[in-house]
């Protein structure tokens, strides 16, 4: 029996689907009895159990380990006369030297370090390293190449460093609990040891290979950021607070009132090209992607086809770089009763497949904000737009591990992924009030019934021959007639954004917005990239959201759940006034 179907990348192919049923029953068929087998897809790599159900599920999802042809730990007897050049699959990972392994990394983060290459295979110019950066790597070289230890050779400085931390990350330990090991493990070592005494130390030691971040002082009163022109400034020159802290007089340093985070976005998206397979998975939505009509990633959606006739120069190297951006506030502590958030900002890399562009390994972090910012979050924008417009003019230069040659990187956001309270956030136009609705606008139908904004008019984005459109009873007591409302182009919101004048961002402006503002409550900063205005789909709701408020309220009510339910005397009382106004209104 063949099984090609295994190198298949269209996991919905009929011929992939065949092939998994026949996998199931030969598995069914040799493990008679059992309840669960290994997992053969490529996360659980046939080291963890599943029911049978699941598996399938699992190799529909994250498809077969493309070497696992036979399928000797599902039962199957392996001849090893006529086999012996056929590859073994083991379910026990590889041993590789971790002092191997490190100097693997440090050539991933330098790849032009010690060798020369040509700008693209061009010509014979070396690529210029810059001084900071080359001292750099001979940092992490010499800690590399340095024992321990005298007389250790199973681990360097740098691998105990990075198997420390590594560990330290899974696990989730806190930094003063790697902090007393730390010291544990340097007592028990020679005294001659080099492992550093701390987390801080540590930290320092692998400062050298990048992906750090910038401490950016803010505005108290969220007014702006003491960046680039306003670097200087010990005072907001919009509500006059001071920049610092009062503190002795006697304290040697200052302290900043607010700290932003922002972590550089050209350095992690070069980091993607640095790894062999990474470099490859990159242009998967173009050299991989099957384009059969069926939505299974974002790159088959009319947003994405239209931004490439819009763009084509950007679309034809398909190593640019596709972005999702999204942002939500949550209590980090966990305590319900303290009103702190903190609200960080991802962006997610949508070239790759769907099976890894939303796993937490390619989550970039950009921007952390200690506390909700409301509309003020421009001003939190502003070091993360900056870049967005230099990788989008300028680009960056990048080394390819796949090719072993520069390019030049670009990247463009797609659209922003929000709940709705966020939503208003981002895209300037509140989700409160009369004009809630971001599609309708001031064409919305809203009312007031029973203490709170109702939107109506729901009916007008049925078809124009629907048998609702003439009923009345059922609903607020009139024939619906009207279109549903148009769609507003972006280059018509930035001219509408454009004729408005807004308040300064901070808390201590006043926030009554005129009418002829509409639901508008600020310019949003991202209209500043050059091809904002021409995309087709600039925001999106998160589904999770949506999906947990919908399923709640119906659960909820058809078990009649107390606090949940949606069954209440009072909505009867609405409903029955709705049903007056419509046979007597």
């Amino acid at each position: 029996m063949s099984r090609r179907w295994i190198q298949n990348p269209n996991r919905c192919a009929d011929e992939y689907l065949d092939g998994i049923d026949d996998f199931i029953e030969f598995a069914r068929r040799h493990n008679s009895g059992a309840t669960r087998i290994r997992c053969p897809c490529r996360r659980c790599n046939n080291t963890l159990f599943e029911s049978i159900e699941t598996v399938g599920f699992h190799l529909v999802r994250n498809g077969m380990i493309e070497t696992y042809s036979i399928w000797n730990l599902h039962g199957e007897q392996v001849d090893h006369a006529s086999s012996s050049n056929a590859p073994r699959v083991d379910n026990v990972e590889p041993i590789v030297d971790p002092n191997d392994q490190v100097m693997g990394i440090i050539q991933d983060a330098f790849p032009f370090a010690s060798t020369n290459i040509n700008q693209e295979g061009e010509d014979d110019v070396p690529t210029p390293i810059d001084s900071a950066e080359f001292e750099q790597y001979e940092k992490l070289l010499k800690n590399a190449n340095q024992e321990l230890y005298p007389g250790c050779e199973s681990f360097s400085v740098l691998t105990a460093i990075v198997e420390l931390m590594h560990g330290k990350i899974k696990y989730r330990m806190s930094n003063l609990c790697f902090d007393y090991f730390l010291g544990v493990f340097k007592r028990m070592l020679p005294t001659d040891n080099c492992l550093p005494k701390d987390h801080k130390h540590a930290q320092k030691v692998l400062h050298g290979l990048g992906l750090g971040y910038e401490k950016i002082h803010a505005c108290k009163n969220n007014c702006m950021l003491f960046y680039k022109e306003h670097e200087t400034l010990d005072t907001c020159p919009i509500c006059n607070e001071s920049r610092f802290k009062m503190t002795s007089q006697n304290r040697t340093t200052k302290i900043p009132q607010k700290v932003m985070r922002y972590l550089p976005l050209k350095p992690r998206l070069q980091r993607l090209y640095m790894s062999m397979h990474t470099a490859t998975d990159m242009r998967w939505h173009k050299e991989k992607r099957v384009d059969d009509d069926v939505m299974r990633h974002p790159a088959d959606g009319e947003a994405w086809k239209e931004f490439d006739r819009t763009f084509p120069e950007f679309a034809a190297d398909p190593r640019n770089v596709r972005l999702g951006l999204a942002t939500d506030g949550f209590n980090p502590y966990g305590v319900l009763n303290q009103h702190h958030s903190t609200w960080p900002i991802f962006a997610f890399p949508y070239n790759l497949p769907p099976w890894k562009c939303m796993k937490k390994e390619y989550m970039m972090m950009t921007v952390l904000i200690t506390e909700d910012p409301g509309r003020s979050i421009d001003v939190y924008l502003r070091p993360l737009v900056d870049e967005l417009k230099d990788l989008w003019t300028n680009g960056v230069r990048t080394y390819d591990k796949s090719t072993g040659r520069m390019f030049t990187l670009r990247a463009a956001v797609m659209w922003t992924v929000n709940d709705f309270p966020a939503y208003a956030m981002v895209s300037g136009w509140s989700t409160k009030g009369y004009m809630a609705c971001p599609v309708c606008k001031e064409d919305v139908t809203s009312g007031w019934h029973a203490g709170k904004v109702c939107y109506l008019g729901h009916r007008r984005w049925l078809p124009w021959d629907h048998e609702w459109r003439e009923k009345y009873k059922e609903f607020d007591g009139n024939t619906e007639r009207r279109l549903r409302p148009r769609e507003w182009s972006g280059d018509e919101i930035l001219e509408q954004l454009n004729r408005l004048d807004f308040a300064p961002f901070g808390k201590t402006v006043s926030r009554t917005r005129p009418s002829t503002h509409l639901n508008w409550t600020h310019k949003p900063m991202f209209f500043e990239l050059p091809y904002w205005s021409k995309l087709k789909l600039r925001h999106n709701l998160d589904v999770m959201h949506v999906e947990k408020n919908v399923f709640d309220t119906l659960v909820g009510t058809i078990l009649d759940i107390e606090g949940k339910t949606k069954d209440t005397i009072k909505a009867v009382l609405i409903w029955k006034e709705w049903a007056y106004e419509g046979v007597y209104g």
